[in-house]
Formats: C-alpha cells, structure tokens, sequence
C-alpha cells in the first residue's frame, strides 16, 4: 500500500514515496531505488537547515566559511545521487527501447561474429 513508509522517512521522504507510489508503477528493485532516494531527500532537508543556520552571517571570506562548503559540497554530492536514483526509477518506468532492426539484417552478438567471421575469410 502507497501509505506504508519505510522506517524511519521523514516528513520530506514520506511525501516522495506517497506521491511517487500514487504515479508509478515499481518493480521491488525499483521500491529500494526509491526507498533510498526518500532517504536521501530527507538528508537534503537536514543539510539544507544545517546551511541555512551556518550561513547567517557568513561571507566567503570569513573563517567558518570552511565549516559551511564541507556541507555545501555534500549538499551537492547528495542531489547528484538523488537525480541519479530517479533517473534509474524513471527508465525502470519506460522500460529500455527495443533494438533497432539493422537493414542489413544484423540483430545483435551473433550477426557480428558472423560478420567478422565473413571478413577474415575474405582477407
């Protein structure tokens, strides 16, 4: 049921995985991607109010600048990843396209053995 969270999400994770179950259709594979994913948007959340009280007063050139682009490059680093888990979801949802029909004839490993076959027996 959509309204089952995994343990442990947040407020934030909670809502992605209610409303990404309510739109998408998921493998069990695909349910881990996303289970992650919400964890990960939770992270965000923290890293997001870490920065915001960090940042009060803050200008590159003061000394806990340091302290706030460590949370800042993981900010980054965690939304990469978070891009990257609903990228994997959303192909799982289109599935991967059919192999295009080569005109030649050739459809895969075997027509290119045959192929390189053909060709060192014309050499």
């Amino acid at each position: 049921m959509a309204s089952d969270f995994p343990v442990g999400l947040g407020e934030r994770g909670q809502a992605m995985w209610r409303d990404s179950r309510a739109i998408w259709s998921l493998t069990p594979a695909h349910l881990v991607l996303l289970e992650e994913a919400c964890r990960i948007a939770d992270r965000l959340e923290l890293l997001d109010a870490i920065t915001r009280v960090q940042s009060a007063g803050v200008s590159p050139a003061s000394v806990d600048f340091a302290s706030l682009s460590g949370v800042l490059a993981e900010s980054r680093q965690q939304s990469a990843a978070l891009k990257a888990l609903l990228a994997e979801i959303r192909q799982g949802q289109y599935g991967s396209a059919p192999a295009k029909v080569d005109p030649a004839g050739g459809a895969g490993v075997s027509d290119l053995t045959a192929r390189i076959a053909r060709k060192q027996a014309e050499s």
